[in-house]
């Protein structure tokens, strides 16, 4: 068996009978007399992911011909197999990649049998979170996040003065420059941020710019609400009023018709996931000299309130939209305890310093 090329994903149109049956049954809505499946109230983004996930796992048994299109899918999980495919994937994957294919897989058997009790794979999963090292140090990958937004500023403001470039050259500038300014400030998922929309997800009232996303939209199904800085709201609006125009008026050959979506392409189009990803990737470097992805944002925005605001972390998963204090802690906040250790003693020694100049003023 080529080992790389169970790495792909049956598509769930190409699932066995049996497995897509139990998935419908699994997302069906329920109602005031009746519970709906187990997956009912999962988020897009979940299910998505967890289909990926269980694709994976079929793909894998197809190469080794042990696909039972007949089977039942708890007859598909046997100790033996999960074995089997633990190693497979440690020969593939690094990192927390492993860990979460085993999740996905545990996720995707309990929606399709929940009448059975698959909790020794969730549990089989959170050891290997607990052992893995990381694949690679995202500590050398990121840049302080006051720097990017320090280049952003720097990007708006030469695209308002270079008149070497063209109108189009300058609109998509300043677009760059707004958007990782907006990604610092709001540290949205990618997802989230290319799908927003004027008037419905900005909205603007007495005279300030507000998000306004519902909790069905987001990954973690918590509603987004918060206002935009007077420098953003400034930012933002001369973004609509000026440059957006500019780039609704250019017309590729691969068009599609924007309405009233924020982020507009340099062709006219409304900017795609990967559009806004490039973006990204393209102005921001880490100090290892590689790009940064808009999803490492997250973990600079936590890096960065551990360090400079040690008593503050408790905003940490406020401003990741996290449900608990330990996701934020575990997978994006970076700092070390001697970054925390040296920031905090040089808060406590300006303290002691201005409390030593008050007491000679008043001796």
């Amino acid at each position: 068996m080529p080992r790389a090329s169970w790495s792909k994903c049956l598509p769930i149109t190409l699932w066995p009978s049996v497995d897509r049956a139990a998935w419908e049954n699994a997302i069906r809505p329920g109602d005031p007399f009746e519970c709906g499946g187990t997956a009912a109230s999962w988020s897009d983004a979940t299910r998505r992911k967890t289909i990926a996930g269980y694709g994976r796992f079929l793909f894998w048994l197809k190469e080794r011909n042990e696909l039972d299109e007949t089977a039942a899918p708890a007859a598909r999980i046997t100790r033996e197999r999960l074995v089997a495919y633990l190693e497979d994937l440690t020969i593939i994957n690094r990192g927390h990649t492993i860990q979460c294919r085993m999740q996905e897989l545990g996720d995707a058997i309990q929606a399709l049998a929940p009448e059975y009790d698959w909790r020794f794979i969730k549990r089989a999963a959170s050891r290997l979170r607990a052992s893995t090292i990381p694949a690679r140090d995202k500590r050398g990958c990121l840049p302080p996040i006051v720097e990017v937004v320090a280049q952003s500023l720097r990007m708006m403001a030469h695209s308002e003065s270079n008149t070497a470039l063209s109108q189009l050259g300058r609109a998509a500038l300043y677009r760059d420059g707004l958007l990782l300014l907006f990604l610092a400030y709001h540290l949205l998922r990618l997802r989230n941020l290319s799908s927003l929309r004027i008037g419905c997800h900005l909205i603007t009232k007495d005279q300030k710019l507000s998000l306004n996303i519902d909790a069905a939209e987001t990954k973690t199904r918590q509603s987004v609400k918060q206002d935009l800085s007077q420098r953003l709201s400034f930012a933002v609006r001369r973004y609509i009023d000026h440059y957006r125009p500019i780039l609704l008026q250019a017309r590729g050959r691969w068009h599609a018709l924007a309405q009233d979506e924020l982020w507009i392409s340099r062709d006219g189009s409304p900017c795609s996931p990967q559009t806004l990803r490039n973006i990204v990737k393209k102005h921001v470097v880490g100090p290892n000299g590689k790009p940064v992805s808009p999803h490492l944002f997250r973990s600079m925005a936590a890096t960065t309130i551990s360090i400079e605001a040690p008593t503050e972390t408790d905003v940490i998963p406020v401003v990741l939209g996290h449900r608990s204090y330990r996701t934020g802690e575990q997978y994006y906040n970076l700092a070390t305890s001697l970054d925390a250790s040296r920031s905090f003693c040089t808060v406590l020694d300006s303290i002691r310093k201005n409390l030593k100049l008050a007491k000679q003023e008043a001796t």
